[in-house]
């Protein structure tokens, strides 16, 4: 019997049209098809890399009438080059019948190719197309009433009421079917489509689920021993559901037992598409469409699983002697905290001590908030009782101890790559990542730009180094994702504060060692100290590695941390004896390429990465991924697939006659090494924006005004995150590094004259940011190289204790836009900046 076509789920079927019609049901919806409130297949099919096993059911047309059958159908081609598949609801599919006596599909003759049918039936006496008419209209009563009995049991299912469900999406799609559905107007040839037509508009629109609801947003965020439960409910129901579908629908289609049962078993096997554990779970509750869910179930993965440990277990288990313990040893933890604003029922609070606060003093806040147990190193006063208080000698140093043994020391299931020095951390951890990559590893990464969980998952990141406690939970939810490997840029603040303390490192790396954070360390060898901190967990030559810019004077100090027996593999771009060394190195605006010599061969290796700076980086990841044995063509790879880091050395192309570059040098060798990079690539003239960040290191101002008027021929010095400050202080303090003061230049303001330095160069001053950048892109002319320097990928401007959006390459682009009204105007930028710019 031609014509009749199933694409079925669970006793339904309907008829698929000729190719004509199957054009006109495409242009009319599009090529998605679907049940009438679950989501086709067909899409997650095509796109998902997972496969998934689809169960159907499929009425077949025969000379002794309609058989019915069950198996797993792994999906076939239809006329449209769709997936051909069977839903547990009854779906659309575009998929062609199969006479019983066909073997494949493609014996069967499409309709649309056959010849005429005849007009009457011998037997019956009446058109065959009303025959088929008749039989499509039998089917889609026996479809309306399997989906009336059904839907409630599917919704209650996956946890949403089946009244709730129905209704605003119900009006909606019955006004939709009402505008689709053509009118039946007499028999023949166009009551055979009309029926059809008919059938997709009922069937057409998907309806997403309902995940509002209280149980549908409870299983997004499961765990996996409540996925579990809820698969054997899924389970429980499926089976209750198709055992009692297949009583009724045998005494309605007849079917042979043990012959059909056996074909159905081979072809089970022979077509079912193999799928992971959650995909299985899926089907078992009737979803499906993977895609209906949030995008965050992908993105974010599911949260890492609930921890909980009782006092007793996490003071063991972290290997904490406290000196007392008053309360309950056997109160349950939820959650560690030393935010007291972060706090939830049941959390640990851990009263560390800050720079400029002390958290005993919000205990007692924290105990408001539903903190169970307090972890004190002095007294404290409560307005209310707590389940358990703590009392040890010092609660920063076991902080990081407890956090690492409540997350289950997340670090040890990781390949965990720590980078240390005062330059090229972020750069060099980007390209690090990217190698990982192309080995087939799932990477994190935790730095100054954000928090990577996995390849999907982006965080904002408030430092550098998370503290302790974040850090041990942005571990943990990478184990949980399925990550393996995690690279991290480690500061001086973070290894003097302990909070790597219980972090399990792989590999250490350093870049070098300059000038910085002199707020916070007391001196130089205070703050090589604090790097040294990393290498010193270097201790086992069989686990850890350690990579060190041998160019660096200080090289040899971290070559002498830890174990001297870990092996070492040295980078350089000057030492001729370092393992990692370039052969060859060309820069130019646009690219660096390099010819690169290490133990295991030469490689050639082509960057969107610019500056001699980056040269460094570049070997420093090589040297990584010849540390850790990885293939050339991997490292190579990685590598090159870095075009850009956010914020580093980063070009803004408005199809300018000149270079617009960004980037967050703000120590004097990272400004040093950006404006010796521009101009050995060849610039005319060096436009340098700069400006140092208010309640920071003081004396590193001179110096680095120093370094950008000498390697600059105009220089604009401005204001950087101020915070507490007066900008105009900052800037004092700035000039002092080309002998003039504040007070000298405004005097030279009032006669609109900026007499050039000793050295020729030019040298303006602005405190208000977006003036400064914008004068100085107006000043490029052809062959310049503007730079603005300082800020980077940051994205705010501190001033006072506000934090207001900034970004200097928004800037930049708004300026360099403006430059052709300029220019049409008249204007003669090579005279910016003038003093009416600051009123404009």
């Amino acid at each position: 019997m031609a014509g009749l076509c199933s694409a079925a789920g669970l006793g339904a079927a309907r008829t698929c049209a000729p190719a004509r019609l199957q054009q006109q049901q495409q242009q009319r919806n599009g090529p998605h098809l679907g049940s009438d409130f679950f989501p086709s297949p067909i899409s997650f099919a095509r796109s998902s890399a997972l496969s998934r096993k689809i169960v159907r059911r499929q009425f077949v047309r025969s000379e002794q009438g309609i058989q019915f059958s069950l198996g797993r159908y792994g999906g076939k081609s239809g006329s449209d080059g769709s997936i051909c598949a069977g839903l547990r609801l009854w779906s659309v599919g575009e998929c062609r019948a199969v006479p019983k006596n066909a073997k494949e599909f493609d014996d069967y003759i499409d309709p649309a190719n056959a010849e005429p049918l005849e007009v009457e039936d011998d037997e019956e006496g009446i058109s065959k197309f009303e025959k088929v008419a008749q039989e499509a209209e039998r089917v889609r009563k026996l479809q309306e009433e399997e989906y009336t009995r059904m839907k409630p049991i599917f919704l209650k299912a996956i946890g949403i009421d089946p009244e709730d469900y129905k209704s605003a999406q119900d009006l909606q799609e019955e006004e939709e079917e009402e505008e689709l559905a053509p009118e039946v107007t007499g028999a023949g040839e166009d009551d055979f489509y009309n029926v059809v037509n008919r059938a997709v508009a009922s069937k057409r629109k998907p309806k997403p689920l309902n995940l509002k609801s209280a149980a549908a947003r409870s299983f997004l965020d499961r765990d996996d021993d409540a996925l579990d439960i809820v698969n054997d409910i899924g389970k429980v129901v499926s089976e209750e559901s198709e055992s009692e579908l297949e009583e009724e629908e045998e005494d309605i289609v007849g079917i042979d037992d043990e012959e059909e049962d056996e074909e159905d078993d081979e072809e089970e096997e022979e077509e079912s598409i193999e799928l992971g554990d959650f995909a299985d779970e899926l089907d078992e509750l009737g979803l499906d469409d993977f895609d209906e869910f949030d995008s965050d179930l992908l993105d974010d993965e599911f949260k890492p699983p609930v921890y909980k440990m009782t006092l007793a277990e996490l003071l063991d288990e972290a290997k904490v002697t406290p000196l007392s313990v008053e309360g309950d040893l056997d109160v349950e933890i939820t959650g560690i905290q030393h935010d007291s604003r972060e706090i939830s029922t049941g959390d640990m609070f851990v009263c560390c001590i800050g720079h400029s606060s002390d958290g005993h003093l919000y205990s007692s806040e924290a105990v408001e908030r539903g903190a169970s147990v307090l972890v004190v190193s002095k007294e404290v006063t409560l307005n209310k009782s707590v389940r358990a208080l703590v009392i040890v000698e010092d609660t920063n140093s076991i902080l990081s101890a407890l956090a690492g043994a409540f997350y289950g020391h997340p670090s040890q299931k990781l390949s965990v790559i720590g980078l240390t020095g005062t330059n090229g951390k972020t750069t060099t951890s980007y390209l690090i990542r990217s190698m990982y990559e192309a080995m087939g590893l799932t990477t994190g990464l935790l730095g100054t730009i954000a928090y990577y969980i996995n390849n999907r998952t982006k965080l904002d990141a408030p430092n550098t180094t998370p503290d302790a406690v974040y850090l041990q939970q942005l571990m943990a939810k990478m184990v949980s994702s399925g990550t393996e490997a995690c690279v991290m840029e480690v500061s001086s603040h973070a290894l003097t504060l302990d909070r790597c303390k219980e972090v399990d490192f792989d590999v250490a790396v350093f870049t070098n060692l300059t000038r910085d954070h002199m707020d916070f360390h007391k001196d130089e060898e205070e703050y090589r100290a604090a790097k040294g901190r990393l290498f010193a967990k270097m201790v086992d030559p069989e686990k850890h590695r350690k990579v060190v810019n041998i160019d660096d004077p200080n090289s040899s100090y971290f070559v002498a941390q830890g174990n001297p027996a870990v092996p070492v593999v040295t980078f350089g771009l000057e030492n001729t004896d370092a393992d990692v060394y370039p052969l060859e190195v060309q820069l130019s605006l646009f690219e660096t390429e390099l010819l690169v010599r290490t133990p295991k061969g030469n490689v050639e290796i082509s960057s969107g990465l610019l500056g001699r700076h980056n040269v460094y980086n570049i070997l420093a990841a090589v040297a990584v991924g010849v540390a850790v044995e990885a293939p050339l063509e991997h490292i190579v790879r990685g590598i090159e697939e870095v075009d850009a880091v956010p914020g580093r050395c980063e070009l803004i192309d408005e199809e300018q006659a000149f270079a617009v570059i960004v980037d967050y040098a703000h120590t004097p060798d990272a400004l040093s090494r950006l404006l010796d990079t521009v101009r050995e690539c060849g610039a005319r003239r060096i436009i340098t924006v700069v400006g140092c960040g208010g309640d920071r290191d003081k004396g590193k101002r001179p110096i680095m005004a120093k370094i950008a008027t000498d390697k600059s021929d105009v220089c604009i010095f401005t204001a950087d995150n101020p915070r507490s400050e007066d900008p105009l202080d900052i800037l004092d303090d700035m000039l002092a590094g080309v002998g003039w003061s504040m007070e000298e230049y405004l005097k030279w303001g009032e006669s609109d004259y900026y007499p050039p330095l000793p050295n020729g160069n030019r040298l303006f001053v602005y405190d208000i940011r977006t003036i400064a950048v914008r004068a100085g892109v107006a000043m490029g002319e052809e062959g310049d190289a503007v730079v603005i320097a300082g800020k980077g990928h940051e994205t705010y401007q501190i001033i006072g204790t506000e934090k207001e959006y900034f970004d200097d390459r928004e800037e930049c682009r708004e300026a360099l836009q403006h430059m052709d009204a300029l220019h049409a105007a008249g204007v003669d930028t090579s005279e910016f900046p003038w003093r009416v710019l600051e009123s404009t």
